[in-house]
């Protein structure tokens, strides 16, 4: 309550002289004043209180229900892609291999993943991104950085599984590729770009040669080839195309063209986009559902690559990874990876193997007792797993070395 200004009335005398008024005594701080009437009225400060707490319920309730447009990142499952999963009730191994003979492999090659929470269909709220601020395997990131709120649940889905299949897809070139089980590659035409437009190419045609006005033929045997043969043709050079369709070759005129800006790539492009696999009859399949993205590839491919070799890959350790895999062979970068870190620490592993390009992710973040090196290629990820079955990891990259670069 408010202190109370007083206004005289100027029908009474003049107030005395201050010597003359009587001195009053201090109001008690506790007491209320006097209502109409002469009869006290008590305040009872314990009505505050119960406005207080109300405010304070209703605050809580708020942050514990309504949803705010953030991410939280936190570590996920792990699957060893050597094993088994649980498949309408049977266990089915992870990697089917078909078309080649396989081995028993002991150890573990642990698939890592992330935990996201924010994205549609799993809101969070200010009370989960409190939580999260305390946790140090957890991230808050704000949510356009994952998943824009103009992307629906199923569309986020649809996306995520069709980046897990063409890992996958990716994973089996690469380590036929890599074991001598495939020595080429089938590039063929899944479509075009919007400046190639339609009417040269057709969706199913498999690239044979190129051949540019005045220079040599040349049939690229893998996507590498394909990539080298293009950065030493200029934008707008005419070339000639020969591609299989409906089982004759079919000869394609036209001209390339140029990269867009910002893409750092060199000479020219067809304008198509390809579906890339390894020129074998070897195939695989995998059981794991409920799973996206394309984080999975490199361990995939090394998975692959001990099933169809003779021996342990892994020396009977368990080995922990992630990155992106490319048919070619190429391990790119990730996020999350301090939280798959944690989870593979959490289920066990000792060891992991992180993309080059992440360990400036890596370096501050590696759990307590965990060995971690940094691979560029799938080449490489063989040799480090190698290297850490025989005990013998003084070759092996560490983000360390990576970072002083």
């Amino acid at each position: 309550m408010g202190p109370v200004t007083e206004h005289p009335d100027p029908t009474l005398p003049a107030s005395a002289s201050p010597a003359e008024e009587p001195t009053a005594a201090a109001p008690d701080a506790g007491a209320a004043p006097e209502a109409a009437g002469g009869r006290p009225r008590i305040a009872h400060p314990w009505r505050w209180l119960l406005a207080g707490v109300a405010l304070g319920v209703l605050a809580f309730i708020a942050a514990a229900t309504i949803p705010v447009p953030k991410v939280i990142e936190s570590p996920g499952r792990t699957w060893n892609v050597l094993g088994t999963v649980q498949s309408d009730g049977q266990s089915t191994e992870l990697i089917s291999i078909s078309g080649a003979e396989t081995y028993h492999a002991r150890g573990a090659l642990r698939m890592t993943t992330v935990a996201v929470s924010g994205c549609p269909g799993y809101p969070v709220t200010a009370l989960d991104v409190i939580h999260a601020w305390f946790d140090p395997d957890e991230v808050v990131l704000d949510r356009d950085r994952v998943c824009p709120e103009s992307v629906t649940a199923e569309q986020q889905h649809e996306v995520e599984q069709a980046q897990m299949t063409s890992s996958q897809d990716a994973a089996v070139t690469a380590a036929l590729m890599e074991t001598g089980l495939a020595d080429s590659m089938v590039l063929t035409v899944r479509g075009t770009s919007q400046e190639r437009g339609d009417g040269v190419f057709k969706a199913g045609d498999v690239i044979r040669s190129i051949t540019p006005a005045g220079g040599t033929t040349t049939s690229p045997a893998t996507y590498a080839q394909l990539q080298e043969l293009m950065t030493t043709i200029a934008p707008g050079a005419e070339v000639q195309v020969v591609v299989r369709r409906d089982g004759q070759d079919v000869s394609l005129t036209m001209t390339t063209l140029a990269p867009g800006k910002g893409s750092g790539r060199e000479g020219s492009l067809l304008g198509v986009m390809l579906d890339v696999r390894a020129n074998s009859d070897v195939s695989a399949t995998f059981s794991l559902s409920d799973v996206g993205g394309p984080s999975a590839g490199s361990m995939f491919a090394l998975g692959i690559v001990d099933k169809i070799t003779p021996g342990d890959l892994t020396g009977g350790k368990d080995i922990a990874g992630t990155g992106t895999i490319s048919s070619d062979g190429k391990i790119g970068p990730i996020g999350g990876i301090a939280q798959k870190m944690a989870g593979a620490s959490a289920a066990g592993s000792r060891y992991f193997l992180a993309p080059a390009s992440n360990c400036g992710d890596v370096l501050g973040h590696e759990p307590e007792g965990m060995e971690v090196y940094a691979v560029s290629n799938l080449h490489e990820a063989v040799k480090a797993a190698e290297g850490i079955a025989a005990d013998d990891t003084s070759s092996l990259t560490t983000c360390q070395a990576v970072a002083s670069r």
